[in-house]
């Protein structure tokens, strides 16, 4: 059995907490979609597609509570599970980002 798998077994899993879904840019200015678990911080997977992005999220909750520990999860509220859609990225938004991350990285 996985790891993945007995974190499933044991009851946590994506739709237990909110999404933040987005189109964002990906680091060479392609369109990807980025799905973020509301209630732990960090905690996103990326994919080319929802289903791609969806897939990925069992793995980053596994890690999250791998680096984080289990008993940092939020209670898991036992209601709808919540989708927040919000607007796509904007290639100022983009740039901007970018021009951030090179004023890090300058010597």
């Amino acid at each position: 059995m996985t790891r993945e798998s007995r974190l499933l077994r044991d009851g946590f899993h994506p739709e237990d907490f909110q999404w933040r879904l987005r189109k964002v840019f990906d680091w060479r200015g392609k369109e990807e979609i980025m799905i973020e678990l509301e209630e732990l911080d960090g905690c996103l997977s990326f994919g080319d597609t929802v289903r791609e992005a969806k897939d990925g999220l069992k793995e980053a909750l596994y890690l999250w509570i791998r680096q984080h520990g289990e008993q940092q999860l939020p209670e898991v509220q036992q209601s709808a599970h919540l989708i927040i859609l919000e607007p796509p990225m904007t290639t100022r938004e983009f740039h901007h980002i970018n021009d951030e991350v090179k004023k890090m990285i300058k010597p």
